[in-house]
């Protein structure tokens, strides 16, 4: 087999990878069929209050109102207590009656009841109608969605909802064109109620997806967060507590870090490891694997909250997470209220006036600039400022950044001043603050970070100054960040060697982005071999994932994997894994079922296409791979992957000439696309174009210059100039 075989499935990873982290999904110009669904089902009953309603009252709200009904009824009526319900006329109907409409991009959403139903109808821009009947609520403030009942045992959450505020609807997406068949659309995949929103919705959450039929037959203890998703032991306690002389055991009050994990579980930018979930008193990492800014996209390089990431990555992040403070310094976690008024300093000053915990001592107007009363002399206005979220629901940024209009300038990032004092430039703003703050923000971790973090996305930072920052860094989730981040450079001997001394690091945010940042470099599997054995989940995932396809694990090593795997695999990219690993077992047609799943799952993705036609080619046929490239083509022409592969498809035919021809185009598209510049270097030392093979190699060398493929390369090519 050629160099260029061998890299179809290199290639293939690198795309996983990519697909997984948001940065293979173009958007989509047409539907690929139009797609009718037939009329609202009649009678279709609200979503169950609960599949266990023996268990429900024993452990449920109901049973604890006995002892604690100042705390119940604190509950009662909050974000958690309404987070999933039913549909009930009594608040519904007004969203309802009169119907609504409305209309973006070409998509008319009508919503209406009839019969005592609710009903959503949709005419899409190409034509077709839907209708479905809506029989669950999801959120309560500022704004609901609801759920529509899918044959398949799914509820689909809907694109449109509802103001509370301004009694009206509006489009989540405005302006998106989302279209049938895409993920994002609101019968797609990424609006699946099961995968995406129930488990932080809901108590006891099991979202039994059948892998191997695409169905879902989830299950709840009850609608919305009740007592038992926060507290465990209940059914003992409850039991118990009538009892001459009975004394709570100790294990059912969390311990702080055990409450931190509680909330985190839920209120995270984070994948799921296990399909039994998490546990009053699991520790997080053993069950998700958190989302950092070494991920693109998804916070701002300074470490601010861009996509939706929610609280807890920010929180793992800021200098008062890690002093050791935690959500119930602040909330109520029972009314989901502030312990103290945020608008008037009250709740910062709590510490930062006394010193408590070695907090800073700060006085707000000196420290502000800003008179006393003022929004600027506002603590939150200033370290959490909002980013609003789903057009109408403004979030709090738990970071605790200081404001640093200078990134702005040199990055676009937000800023506290700009957000505010909306009718001044950016430049007036840098000009105040390097007045009150230059010193400290010249000489802040916080710049210095946020340009290497920025550097190293643009790919224009050394390798060392990553390194540097780690060593220097007193925060895990950073220094997490910066090794992940170090995992494009990890062939350099330096990096190599920095990476395998965190594997040993003492949190497994850490040791997981320094296992998935080795996992290609071939002399570091058998430090990553120890990680197998890691007694962290996210980190053994990650050790399977280095070995797989590489070499045989023992079975009770690929056990977990595989149930990751299989819960997961309602996503493209867990049901692409799965189908190599049906490939490897020799197992051709349960390899196709998943190719075919991860395409149904996102039928308007070119990077979707890419990856089955990779899988056709290794099923030997050609054929059918090429017009699964072409179908990505159709879909987004400018993706220069799909012309990558089809080189390759093209080399796998001994036809190199073409081969080099489409990879020299690749290169023109995306001149940084270094996998293509050794691809054509390997084309051309196929076709003897020795000195051609030569300058395409130069092209591949910031990425690869240090990896054991490249230096052989450049050795044969050296050899035959003569040098």
């Amino acid at each position: 087999m050629s160099n260029i075989c061998r890299n179809w499935l290199v290639a293939f990873v690198i795309a996983l990878l990519l697909w997984s982290l948001g940065a293979c999904r173009p958007k989509a110009t047409e539907p690929e069929a139009a797609i009718d669904k037939p009329s609202a089902q009649p009678r279709i009953p609200p979503m169950p209050t609960t599949f266990s309603p023996q268990r429900l009252a024993k452990i449920g709200p109901e049973a604890c109102v006995e002892c604690h009904a100042e705390i119940v009824e604190e509950w009662r009526g909050t974000h958690h207590a309404l987070a999933n319900r039913p549909v009930d006329p009594a608040i519904d109907d007004p969203a309802f009656v009169p119907p609504h409409s409305v209309t973006d991009a070409g998509v008319t959403t009508t919503l209406s009841k009839n019969g005592g139903e609710f009903i959503i109808s949709v005419d899409e821009a190409d034509g077709t109608r839907s209708e479905h009947v809506l029989n669950g609520v999801i959120a309560v403030d500022p704004l609901r969605q609801y759920l529509a009942p899918m044959p398949n045992g799914a509820w689909q959450t809907t694109s449109v909802a509802f103001d509370v505020h301004h009694k009206e609807w509006f489009e989540v997406f405005s302006g998106e064109d989302r279209l049938p068949g895409e993920w994002g659309h609101w019968t797609g995949q990424g609006m699946n109620w099961n995968a995406n929103c129930a488990a932080c919705h809901m108590t006891e959450f099991k979202k039994n997806y059948d892998w191997k039929t695409g169905n879902y037959s989830s299950t709840w203890l009850q609608q919305g967060i009740a007592c038992a998703e926060c507290h465990g032991g209940l059914e003992a306690h409850v039991k118990n507590a009538s009892r001459p002389g009975y004394k709570a055991p100790p294990g059912l009050k969390l311990s702080k870090p055990q409450v931190m994990d509680n909330c985190a579980a839920c209120h995270s930018r984070r994948g799921q490891l296990t399909a039994d979930g998490f546990s009053p008193g699991d520790e997080f990492h053993q069950h998700y694997e958190l989302a950092l800014p070494d991920q693109p996209g998804l916070y701002f390089a300074d470490g601010q909250i861009r996509d939706e990431v929610f609280v807890y990555g920010s929180f793992r992040m800021s200098r008062m997470g890690h002093a050791g403070v935690s959500c119930l310094d602040c909330h109520n976690p029972h009314s989901n209220e502030l312990i103290l008024p945020a608008q008037n300093n009250m709740l910062c000053m709590r510490c930062h006036e006394s010193g408590l915990d070695n907090a800073p001592v700060i006085k707000p107007t000196e420290h502000s600039h800003h008179s006393a009363g003022s929004t600027g002399n506002q603590c939150i206005e200033c370290h959490m400022p909002h980013t609003t979220y789903m057009q109408r629901d403004p979030r709090r940024d738990h970071g605790f950044l200081a404001p640093d209009p200078l990134m702005t300038q040199e990055f676009g990032i937000p800023n506290a001043c700009n957000r505010c004092h909306t009718d001044e430039s950016v430049e007036w703003a840098v000009e105040w603050s390097e007045k009150w703050y230059g010193d400290k923000l010249a000489d802040s971790r916080q710049r210095k970070r946020t340009r290497a973090i920025a550097a190293a996305h643009a790919g224009e930072l050394a390798a060392s100054d990553l390194i540097s920052l780690a060593n220097s860094e007193e925060i895990p989730a950073w220094e997490a960040t910066y090794t992940g981040l170090l995992g494009r450079y990890a062939y350099e001997p330096a990096v190599t060697s920095f990476l395998i001394n965190q594997l040993s690091h003492e949190d497994p945010l850490v040791r997981t982005r320094a296992v998935r940042a080795l996992s290609p470099v071939h002399q570091a599997l058998g430090d990553l071999y120890l990680r197998l054995d890691d007694d962290n989940r996210s980190v053994r995932l990650a050790a399977v994932d280095a070995f797989v396809g590489r070499t045989q694990l023992a079975p009770d090593k690929l056990s977990e994997w595989r149930d990751f795997q299989q819960f997961n695999s309602d996503r493209p990219q867990n049901a692409f894994v799965l189908a190599d690993e049906a490939v490897r077992q020799g197992d051709v047609d349960r390899a196709k079922m998943f190719v075919q799943r991860a395409v149904d799952l996102d039928k308007l993705n070119s990077a979707v296409y890419q990856q089955a036609a990779v899988f056709f080619s290794r099923f030997q046929e050609p054929d059918r791979a090429e017009e699964l490239l072409l179908k990505a083509i159709e879909l987004n022409p400018n993706d220069p992957q799909s012309y990558y592969y089809l080189a390759l498809l093209r080399a796998e035919a001994e036809n190199y000439e073409e081969a080099a021809a489409l990879l020299s185009d690749v290169v023109a598209l995306q001149p940084e696309f270094h996998r293509a510049w050794y691809n054509l270097a390997l084309a051309y030392m196929r076709l003897e174009q020795w000195q051609e093979a030569g300058d395409a190699l130069d092209g591949a060398e910031p990425a690869m210059g240090q990896s054991p493929d490249f230096q052989r390369t450049r050795q044969m090519i050296n050899q035959a100039l003569g040098k």
